[in-house]
This record gives C-alpha cells, sequence and structure tokens, in this order.
C-alpha cells in the first residue's frame, strides 16, 4: 500500500508539471528577456517561468499571482540529474515524513532525523542558488541572481489551508541554464544585509519608499525572509511558523506580511532584492539560524 501511495504521489508531481508547462505556453505574459530580466509567476500552484536563460547574473521580476503566500527556492542539480529525480527522491518522500508529523505519528525531533535520511545521496551534491523568500498574494518584487550553467529546480515548499506541500500540487519545475554569458551586472544597492551563523546585520538607507537590498551570506547557506509587523503581532508566533519542520512551519495563515527577501544562498555568495517601505515595523528574519535569535526588527520612521 505504501508503495501505491508513492507512486499516486508521483504521478500527482508529474501531471502537475504537465499542466504548468501548457499554462506557460498558452499564457499571453512571456517572459521578457529584453536585458536578460525574466518575468516569474507564482500561481496556485505552479511557476510560470521560462524553460532556460543565460548564465551569469540574471535579473528576475517575480509576481506572486495566486492567492496564497508564495516562495521560490532554487537549487542547481549535480550533473544528470533532472526535476523527476528531485521530484521522486526529494519531495515524495518529504511529503510523506510531512503526512506522519501532521497525523501527530511523529514530534519535531524525528521528522528532522527522518527527512535527512531519506533524502538521497546525490543531494549532497546540489548547490545553493538563492531564490526569492515568503511574499503575499499580489506582491511583485525583483531580484538578481547568479547563476552557473547547469540544471535548477525551481520549488515552493509552502502548505496550502489544508496542510498540502505545494510543490506535490505541481509547484516545481525545472530550469537549465545555458553557457551563453549574460551582459548583466549587479544591480546598485543601498541596504546591506549581512548573513552569517550566529549573526544578521543589517545597515543602510532605511528610510520609506523603494530600495535594493545585497544580501551577503559568510557561512553555510542562509536566507532572509522580511515581514511587516503590526501592533498585535507576536514574534513566538513568526518564530514557530518560520523554523523548519515545526508543526506550524509555513502553514497558513502566515502570523505577519511578508514581502520578500532572498532564499538560500551559498557559502559566500550574495543576492539582491528590492524592497516597499511604509513606515513602520518591519522583521529581517533568518530561516535557518532563527533558533540562535538571527533576525533584526526595523522601525521606519
Amino acid at each position: 500500500m505504501k508503495a501505491i501511495l508513492k507512486l499516486l504521489a508521483f504521478i500527482l508531481i508529474i501531471v502537475g508539471l504537465i499542466n504548468q508547462q501548457v499554462s506557460a505556453q498558452m499564457n499571453s505574459s512571456e517572459a521578457d528577456h529584453t536585458d536578460h530580466a525574466i518575468t516569474i509567476l507564482a500561481e496556485d500552484y505552479a511557476f510560470d517561468a521560462p524553460d532556460e536563460i543565460p548564465s551569469g547574473w540574471t535579473k528576475i521580476e517575480f509576481t506572486n499571482q495566486g492567492e496564497e503566500p508564495h516562495l521560490m527556492y532554487i537549487e542547481r542539480l549535480p550533473d544528470g540529474k533532472s526535476v523527476d529525480d528531485y521530484a521522486a527522491d526529494v519531495v515524495v518522500p518529504r511529503t510523506e515524513i510531512w503526512h506522519e508529523q501532521r497525523a501527530g505519528e511523529i514530534d519535531r525531533a524525528l521528522t528532522l532525523m527522518k527527512t535527512r535520511a531519506a533524502f538521497p545521496e546525490w543531494r549532497a551534491e546540489r548547490t545553493l542558488a538563492g531564490g526569492v523568500g515568503v511574499v503575499k498574494p499580489g506582491h511583485t518584487l525583483e531580484v538578481a541572481l547568479y547563476f552557473e550553467p547547469g540544471s535548477y529546480i525551481l520549488d515552493c515548499y509552502m502548505k496550502t489551508e489544508d496542510g498540502e506541500l505545494h510543490n506535490m500540487e505541481g509547484m516545481v519545475r525545472e530550469l537549465h541554464v545555458t553557457d551563453a554569458s549574460s551582459d548583466v551586472t549587479p544591480p546598485d544597492h543601498d541596504i546591506e544585509v549581512t548573513l552569517s551563523n550566529h549573526e544578521m546585520v543589517v545597515e543602510g538607507d532605511l528610510t520609506p519608499g523603494r530600495h535594493t537590498v545585497q544580501v551577503h551570506n559568510e557561512e553555510v547557506g542562509h536566507n532572509v525572509h522580511v515581514a511587516r509587523l503590526e501592533t498585535d503581532t507576536e514574534m513566538q508566533d513568526i518564530i514557530e511558523w518560520i523554523t523548519p519542520y515545526n508543526l506550524e512551519y509555513f502553514w497558513p495563515p502566515a502570523p505577519a506580511t511578508f514581502i520578500g527577501g532572498i532564499h538560500y544562498l551559498p557559502e559566500g555568495g550574495t543576492g539582491y532584492f528590492t524592497l516597499e517601505l511604509e513606515p513602520g515595523r518591519y522583521l529581517f528574519i533568518s530561516q535557518t539560524t532563527v533558533d540562535r535569535d538571527v533576525w533584526q526588527e526595523v522601525t521606519i520612521e
């Protein structure tokens, strides 16, 4: 029975990928490659994105057209691996373990242990490539990332209100980066975020308006998500919601309004994202090191 369920889960992913490709072909908003800027639309539940891009710096205009928050995790696959391998060896096992946790059969510690054991050996050869932090519905932000040639995965692993993973609903696809080189250079920035295993430093022009944020990761892959805080926002609720493998992890409703960020960067990696700031309180928070209090609250006057 377990083998049948695993097969059905894998089939659901493949069907979602096929539907996603058909939707991308029919969608009138084709990616704009001018100056190597591409458009990626996050839908419920698919990415409308180009099939390939040149290597080097790429500007991404990311719009959440869905009714739920979305993110975009990107990793470069080892040579010889494809989206089918990723779906079968990563997404399906993670989903099976999540169902056990959701049913109350295992706790967070055992979930983490089983997940690490279930991932294939080849995944140790992957390369983190950044991505887009959690974005609220209807929101657009621009991200600039550097890509080496190869095959990459775009993945949203947030959850539906029913507790199903978005990637199991079809929100995972492959992106090929060619040997051709782009002429894009990193954008100018006026805010800098520096991440390490034990600290986050946010510096720069923290004023109302539109800004470009540079994120630099000094150690093993970290990310940063930005949320606008209300007067009744509880910090502990955000921590529980954003801590990997917690039961509440990325399960809506979100405890705050998330407006973007940069997903997991490689050690020494740098990425950029735009940020619209209004007067109020904001939280810059790192997902994998949240247990070490790696966040910074900022007040915009």
